[in-house]
């Protein structure tokens, strides 16, 4: 993966949602198995072994090495109606 895109929005919603759960940082990860994976993210305090790490406006984000290695890029925006939304390719 070479980019990771986050809006202003989504970074001070993030940040808001990380101040709430003592969490220095957001991991972007898959969870689920077979037909049934998603996308998830989750306040966390340490990348795990692999995490590609990312950081932008004082927020750190760590991506799953496995998600990073098959996708082109990330992107994370904040909606009013809808929250975060995320996008990839």
């Amino acid at each position: 993966m070479s980019k990771l895109f986050i809006d202003d929005r989504a970074i001070e919603f993030i940040k808001k949602a990380l101040a709430k759960e003592n969490a220095p940082a957001m991991r972007i990860f898959i969870s689920g198995g077979g037909c049934c994976k998603q996308f998830e993210m989750a306040p966390v305090k340490k990348a795990l072994a692999g995490d590609v790490t990312f950081t932008r406006d004082g927020l750190t984000v760590h991506i799953e090495k496995e998600l990073a290695e098959n996708i082109e890029y990330i992107r994370v925006k904040f909606d009013e109606q809808k929250g975060l939304l995320v996008e990839f390719e």
